[in-house]
């Protein structure tokens, strides 16, 4: 996995991602998540009648307005109770990003495709008033024959 954050070319060393099937629910979510230093990037899409088995549909998903897929991008920080947290700096909104399948081998368990996304969100001070406006710009982000796990519950 890899994209440009910012105009910085960003590779996580830490990697993960899943198919979960949800019966309940009758949804499939493909997630995956990078880290890479104090950085977190992570998305999520969720397709709805879905059936149990470890494949998904291959296609583009963009942010719809309930916010499927869902992409975040995050920061290391020190909550309020002195343990270190993922804060999200930015989660992309209504047409602000999407995510493309473009393969998946069910046998090996190894899938490909592409992201990106583009959001601001503004920063307040405790008057409620905006201070600042953080840019996030994640573009030509791609996996390749990324490993995944397939959850069934």
């Amino acid at each position: 996995m890899q994209a440009n954050v910012n105009n910085v070319t960003w590779t996580p060393d830490t990697l993960g991602a899943n198919i979960t099937y949800s019966a309940a629910k009758k949804t499939k979510v493909f997630s995956f998540t990078g880290t890479y230093l104090q950085q977190r990037l992570t998305c999520a899409v969720t397709l709805s009648n879905a059936t149990n088995t470890n494949d998904f549909t291959l296609s583009s998903y963009t942010i719809d307005a309930t916010g499927n897929p869902m992409m975040t991008y995050s920061s290391l920080q020190k909550g309020g109770t002195g343990a270190y947290v993922f804060v999200p700096l930015a989660t992309a909104g209504l047409n602000e990003g999407n995510i493309t399948i473009t393969s998946i081998n069910t046998v090996t368990g190894l899938i490909s495709g592409s992201f990106n996304f583009t959001t601001k969100k503004a920063n307040y001070d405790s008057s409620g008033n905006i201070t600042s406006v953080t840019n996030i710009v994640v573009l030509g982000g791609y996996f390749t024959d990324m490993p995944y796990t397939f959850v069934s519950n």
